[in-house]
């Protein structure tokens, strides 16, 4: 598995946990990862907050809290992790 796939997949967990996030620690530029999550459909609530160091500012992302997003993103998930599921078959006859 990539590496970036990997990100994508520790990024979408946490966020999916509940967590806010503001970069990735093992991932060099986390923007990256958080932009192609959005690009796949998973809406991002992004807040500006000053840094406690110095006078910048970084981004704290957490998952926007709908119904419909949550699913997306266990399905972008599923996705990477290549979790697929069964299909039913319609034409499948049933025994009585």
């Amino acid at each position: 598995m990539k590496k970036s796939t990997t990100f994508l997949i520790i990024a979408l967990k946490r966020l999916l946990d509940g967590e806010t996030l503001t970069d990735l620690p093992p991932a060099k530029n986390s923007n990256q990862y958080f932009a192609t999550i959005k690009k796949h459909g998973v809406a991002l609530v992004e807040v500006w907050k000053p840094n406690i160091a110095n006078a910048g500012q970084h981004k704290e992302r957490s998952l926007h809290q709908t119904i419909d997003n949550i699913e997306r993103a266990k399905k972008y998930l599923e996705n990477l992790q290549g979790i697929r599921h069964k299909k039913s078959n319609k034409n499948t006859p049933y025994s009585v």
